[in-house]
């Protein structure tokens, strides 16, 4: 008897390959989310136009160190907004964000630990995309429609078996036992990541993308001080002109100019000199007038002159018999936002006979309002278990890329049959009638019978039928021969031992 010779077609050797990719690009997409080297930013807004639209898709990597002018992604404190914002400074207290769009700096200044990662891969419309992709109907119909389709090409390649054989004998389908050993490692595979793609789908597509939530801004408003004076050349200074935060000397400077640069909610600004001593003793001295202004920042220059405050401390001295020592001056800025709030930021500096210095250092230069304001915004979903968590977007991708391969997996095992074995006839035939083929020892034939021969196994295979009777078949040296004996007439199919191949 002929034995099979089984070989790959190259369709078969295609989806092979690309099976196999699927599956490594489905766990190595799964491992990189999960691991957080790599993460997905949907961009919300316009405070990144041009660079970003509303829609797009970001990847965003993790990195060791990240530079001026990279586009890093960083979580909102306390609450799981992304900002997707570009970094334009770093100063001890972490990065200066801004967006391209925006007027302003951000509140927030993430550190390197705090920073998800730096753009690397822009997909315009990417998260519109996924979201109409994505989104139940969609993923039921595809998955729908390739089963169906895999049934429909089953039912088409068993149509003719089912015609051509007795309806009281029925082909019996594959069973997984039966599988080459290849097509089984394939088959439990696709299984695998079928009930994994389905398991991360229900979780990712129970609820939305987004929810909404109340984020805390630790600041409504930040102040920047500065302040310059002009000297005479000479020991004291190197150059003619002193900045913050240089300490002044006395005897080289009189008058300083106090530069303020506020950035927050617009409304109205007042500034004033807020003189006080060891012993309780405080006055005010107006600086500038209270002033509107629109927008998110605002900026104005107050002149103090020293010789007059320090002046005014000695005459409150004068006045409460107590020597004033350090006389303190605060250069305070009262700011009453639109929406009421109010904001107080001062620069401290204390000043003697012989200097003035600031109080808190460099650091007194920048002061950022400590109320906390919740506004609504939304946010990413996200999924976890005890400390390992994955956005429900990046879920729903690597859902869709187990599921691919789980498809493509089961749409390989149900052609491979067909695709990875060239047949001969009689292979063809044994497997397709086996159900109505009766194996036995080589037989004469009647005399008194009368022999037909057929041209065709299903012409045979017809007669069986009709006759309700089974095909003998038995193996010579000469080949095969099949037979279905009808009263006086015995129906004769031959093959000849010659490779027939289909």
């Amino acid at each position: 008897m002929l034995q099979p010779r089984v070989r790959r077609s190259p369709i078969a050797r295609i989806l092979v390959v690309t099976f196999e990719l699927l599956v490594v690009a489905a766990v190595a997409a799964l491992g990189l989310l999960a691991t957080g080297a790599f993460a997905v930013v949907m961009t919300h807004g316009v405070s990144m136009n041009p660079v970003y639209y509303q829609g797009d898709l970001v990847v965003v990597e993790r990195a060791n160190s990240y530079r001026v002018g990279e586009i890093v992604a960083y979580h909102l404190p306390s609450d799981n907004a992304v900002v997707l914002h570009r970094i334009i400074g770093i100063d001890p207290k972490g990065f200066r964000i801004k967006g391209d769009n925006n007027q302003s700096v951000d509140f927030t200044r993430p550190t390197t630990k705090e920073i998800i990662g730096h753009a690397v891969l822009h997909i315009p419309q990417g998260g519109t995309w996924l979201r109409n992709l994505s989104a139940p109907p969609i993923l039921a119909l595809a998955i729908f429609g390739l089963l169906t389709g895999g049934a429909s090409a089953r039912k088409r390649g068993h149509k003719r078996k089912r015609t051509t054989m007795s309806r009281h004998n029925r082909i019996r389908s594959g069973s997984f036992r039966t599988m080459p050993a290849g097509l089984r490692v394939i088959a439990a595979a696709a299984a695998a990541l079928g009930v994994l793609g389905l398991t991360t789908a229900a979780f990712a597509w129970n609820g939305p993308l987004e929810q909404n939530a109340a984020a805390a801004d630790s600041s409504r408003g930040r102040m920047d001080f500065s302040y310059t004076a002009t000297v005479q050349p000479g020991a004291a200074y190197d150059g003619t002109t002193v900045t913050s935060p240089d300490p002044i000397f006395r005897t080289a400077v009189d008058v300083l100019q106090v530069h303020l640069a506020y950035h927050g909610e617009s409304g109205s600004l007042s500034v004033s000199a807020d003189l006080s001593t060891q012993d309780g003793w405080h006055t005010s001295v107006p600086l500038s007038p209270l002033t509107k202004f629109a927008g998110t920042s605002h900026e104005t220059t107050v002149t103090l002159d020293l010789n007059a405050l320090d002046a005014r401390a000695q005459a409150g001295a004068a006045a409460t018999g107590i020597p004033a020592g350090t006389v303190n001056v605060a250069v305070t800025a009262h700011i009453l936002s639109v929406s009421g709030a109010h904001f107080t930021p001062a620069l401290e500096l204390h000043l003697s006979p012989l200097e003035a210095n600031l109080v808190e250092g460099t650091q007194g230069l920048t002061i950022t309002d400590p109320s906390v304001v919740s506004h609504p915004v939304v946010v990413e979903r996200t999924l976890g278990m005890n400390n390992w968590t994955i956005t429900v977007a990046n879920a729903r991708i690597v859902a869709i890329a187990v599921l691919l391969a789980a498809i493509l997996g089961a749409v390989f095992v149900v052609i491979a049959p067909r695709r990875l074995t060239s047949e001969t006839e009689s292979e063809a035939i044994r497997r397709k009638y086996a159900p109505v083929l009766a194996r036995v020892q080589p037989v004469s034939l009647p005399t008194d019978s009368r022999v037909v021969d057929v041209n065709a196994f299903a012409t045979l295979a017809k007669i069986a039928e009709r006759c309700g009777s089974l095909v003998l078949h038995w193996v010579h040296s000469g080949g095969e021969t099949f037979i279905v004996q009808d009263e006086n007439t015995t129906y004769r199919y031959q093959l000849s031992s010659g490779p027939s191949r289909r």
